[in-house]
């Protein structure tokens, strides 16, 4: 599927997510960047160098379905992978459950209670009591069904291993994220997020910068491109794999079910103007059928657009999706063959 095959309200509601998105966050993003000053200590120039194995190669570890269903841990645990292994916050806790201490993880989004989830929350039972945002859509049936059981088992998890691992945390990080990686012993290394032109002297990128001078680094809007770009721009690892970068539904997932399901209710007036904003796509390794929604293709657009201007090579080894390019410049191969050292 391509631009000229999407209705018109799909395009305008993908249109508006730039801005719904600065509106939400904004204020956020300024207050969080305060209140976390005390702790910007260091940076990514701060980091210490690879090694030649870890800077050959690099994958990065995002948190779709398809970590589960091909079981990706697993396979790269059993692999003896020494390449370097960026992870995001969602995927950290599968990871170490799975064996693998990551190099790197982040975390970008500053929602106040929801992100925390990722590291152990000490305010669980509050912090979910009227959001279900993750019993909607978790992957792991374990956490849904025994979660208070599972959170402090992730607390002590955590705890256990986090001064092995830098945490590449953004500053709009909100406070109680931050506590618990100061908590945990985590390796912390600051940087801002790009939102709009930073050559702006009024632009919000400038205004964050400003207050710590930190780098500043394009997400893409989602921590998973973040954690790419990381390690494409920042590292300079010339081979990335990326796992469970899905940015997609399987066809057989409800719609019910998305993340933003309930918010995509104002922008319809019935249930079948909303199935319009569910496009489908082919991925082309396996024929198999993804849909999408606004934000996750505005993500894929993003990601697409940032690729095009990137140096080295991308393998999509997530085996699903939709994360591919026209044009083939995402190579797409089954992870087993990047483990393999196929491509």
């Amino acid at each position: 599927m391509d631009q000229n095959n999407l209705n018109t309200k799909f395009v305008d509601v993908v249109s508006q997510i730039t801005d719904i998105g600065k509106n939400w966050h904004s204020n956020d993003l300024i207050v969080n960047a305060k209140n976390n000053l005390p702790f910007c200590k260091k940076s990514f120039k701060d980091l210490p160098p690879l090694s030649e194995l870890k800077q050959r190669s690099a994958i990065v570890v995002s948190a779709g379905p398809s970590l589960h269903k091909y079981n990706v841990l697993q396979k790269l645990k059993a692999s003896n992978y020494n390449g370097s292994v960026v992870v995001v916050d969602g995927s950290l806790v599968k990871c170490l459950k799975n064996g693998i201490i990551p190099d790197y993880v982040l975390t970008l989004d500053p929602h106040p209670t929801r992100m925390v989830r990722w590291f152990g929350d000490n305010d669980f039972e509050e912090n979910t009591r009227h959001d279900d945002y993750f019993s909607r859509q978790d992957l792991d049936v374990e956490f849904r069904n025994n979660s208070i059981r599972e959170n402090q088992e992730n607390i002590e998890l955590i705890n256990k291993y986090a001064s092995q691992i830098k945490l590449i945390i953004c500053s709009s990080a909100p406070k109680n994220v931050v506590d618990r990686a100061r908590e945990a012993g985590f390796d912390m290394y600051w940087w801002n997020p790009i939102v709009d032109a930073p050559q702006n002297p009024e632009s919000l990128t400038r205004q964050i910068y400003n207050i710590n001078k930190k780098s500043c680094m394009n997400t893409g809007g989602t921590v998973g491109t973040a954690a790419w770009v990381f390690a494409n721009a920042i590292l300079k690892i010339p081979k990335i794999g990326i796992t469970g970068m899905d940015l997609g539904y399987h066809s057989d997932t409800p719609i019910e079910m998305t993340q933003t399901y309930y918010e995509l209710q104002e922008f319809v007036n019935s249930p079948e103007e909303l199935a319009q904003l569910f496009p489908r796509f082919t991925f082309p390794l396996t024929g198999e059928e993804f849909y999408t929604d606004p934000t996750y293709y505005w993500y894929r657009k993003n990601f697409l657009d940032l690729h095009s201007r990137s140096a080295g090579n991308t393998y999509n080894c997530s085996e699903s999706g939709t994360l591919f390019a026209s044009d083939n410049s995402i190579n797409c191969i089954p992870f087993d063959v990047f483990l393999n050292k196929g491509f």
